[in-house]
């Protein structure tokens, strides 16, 4: 089976897929969130803490040697199996430093990217809740109903940089201007497939589950 990086803009669904792979493949790979790592990370009340909270409650993103970093210390645990990445490829710098990581123990990841239009963006995180306790993210145009996390019963709650218009513009605004050239960069050593976001989360696993089968 092969590693898998899921990437697109924030809210493209990357997180859903990646439960959804889980479950089918739970026994057969090792997860790597970008995001619960450096939330837990952020809870910390130090220096670190306030640098990451600094950094997301500005639309902007964490360095990549930080991110590279982590990754690697990921890569030393694995068993095994086989690596799933929800945190996306964020620039060029970090897009080689990770794949660099994973090529250089003979591995063969593949790279997902999730399409959405900009405008999908700012209605997906218009309804973005998260749990105040364990992080866990849910949205309200699939899940209206709910109204506590479903895991550990706390409290939901927006984050201040989902509901500030501003903050949300910067993240597309960099996305294009970093995150874009990152994915080329892949696509440049033929390991992305470029996927619709926009199609039903059952029609996108059908076509990453393949993917992760196929070996060639």
């Amino acid at each position: 089976m092969r590693d898998l990086i899921l990437a697109g803009i924030q809210w493209s669904g990357k997180g859903t897929q990646a439960q959804l792979l889980l479950e089918e493949f739970g026994a057969q790979i090792q997860y790597f969130e970008t995001g619960n790592i450096l939330r837990a990370l952020m809870s910390n009340e130090n220096a670190i803490g306030q640098y990451l909270r600094d950094l997301v409650n500005g639309g902007r993103l964490v360095k990549d040697e930080v991110v590279v970093w982590l990754f690697k210390v990921f890569l030393e645990t694995l068993d095994n199996k086989s690596v799933l990445w929800d945190g996306s490829l964020r620039r060029v710098g970090q897009t080689k430093g990770i794949l660099d990581a994973l090529l250089e123990k003979g591995r063969k990841p593949i790279v997902v990217q999730l399409e959405i239009p900009e405008e999908e963006v700012y209605t997906r995180l218009s309804h973005r809740k998260m749990c105040k306790n364990c992080w866990k993210i849910y949205s309200t145009l699939l899940s209206p109903e709910i109204q506590q996390c479903q895991k550990c019963w706390w409290e939901l709650y927006v984050r201040a940089d989902d509901a500030d218009q501003s903050a949300i513009a910067n993240r597309i605004a960099e996305y294009q201007k970093e995150t874009l050239p990152a994915l080329e960069y892949v696509d440049s050593l033929w390991l992305l497939v470029k996927i619709d976001g926009m199609q039903s989360i059952d029609a996108i696993f059908a076509q990453i589950e393949e993917l992760m089968k196929d070996k060639e």
